[in-house]
């Protein structure tokens, strides 16, 4: 758990300063909700962009893996394919996230 510190002016205090921590967890559940679509269209983009190299080489990555070819080409898709990979399991945790906080 972390604690998260707001400062707001003064002047809603009075607004605030009545309401319950109720109002907070709500509008954090809202936040997330509207973050998973966001997420999930990013995750889509690298996803396809992740195909790409599946088509090029007619093979997953872990089969990629085995039996790269030795050229600066296939190591240079490597590198590509493999921060995309990290990029979309990172994003994938986070979406997962995103929908436990929203109660999805």
């Amino acid at each position: 758990m972390i604690d998260v510190c707001v400062k707001i002016p003064k002047e809603l205090n009075d607004i605030i300063g009545d309401t319950d921590s109720t109002l907070y967890v709500e509008a954090l559940k809202e936040v997330a909700g509207k973050r998973i679509g966001h997420a999930e269209k990013r995750l889509d983009e690298f996803r396809e962009k992740a195909s790409v190299f599946e088509i090029k080489y007619g093979k997953s990555r872990q089969e990629f893996l085995k039996d790269m070819p030795d050229t600066p080409e296939a190591h240079d898709d490597w590198m590509e394919w493999t921060w995309l990979n990290k990029v979309i399991t990172e994003l994938s945790g986070k979406i997962d996230k995103f929908r436990l906080v929203a109660g999805q």
